[in-house]
């Protein structure tokens, strides 16, 4: 079974990388007619989705790493001393008469 998936998965790759660029370039109609081929502002329009896409990302990786180094740190801090108690004696209940 994990042969054939393989193989699927093969077989997707190679037909995405072979298909044509305008099956490739799906976008939404008004992107697709609002701008032309090389208008500079479509270039930017193009960058400012590239960077919104991202900033979820950045973020989230931010607060991970920043979450992963205070832990270093935190466990890379000397620990406190065990304090050893002397065992305490049973307290002896209420005698039954």
């Amino acid at each position: 079974m994990p042969r054939a998936r393989t193989l699927l998965v093969g077989i997707a790759l190679i037909a995405a990388l072979l298909a044509p660029h305008q099956v490739l370039a799906q976008g939404c109609a008004m992107c697709g007619t609002a701008f032309n081929h090389d208008d500079p502002v479509a270039r930017a329009f193009n960058w400012s989705v590239l960077f919104l896409i991202a900033m979820p990302y950045t973020v989230f990786a931010l607060a991970a790493g920043w979450l992963f180094l205070a832990h270093r740190r935190r466990s890379s801090r000397r620990r406190a001393e065990v304090i050893v108690l002397r065992r305490a004696r049973p307290v002896d209940g209420p005698e039954e008469s």
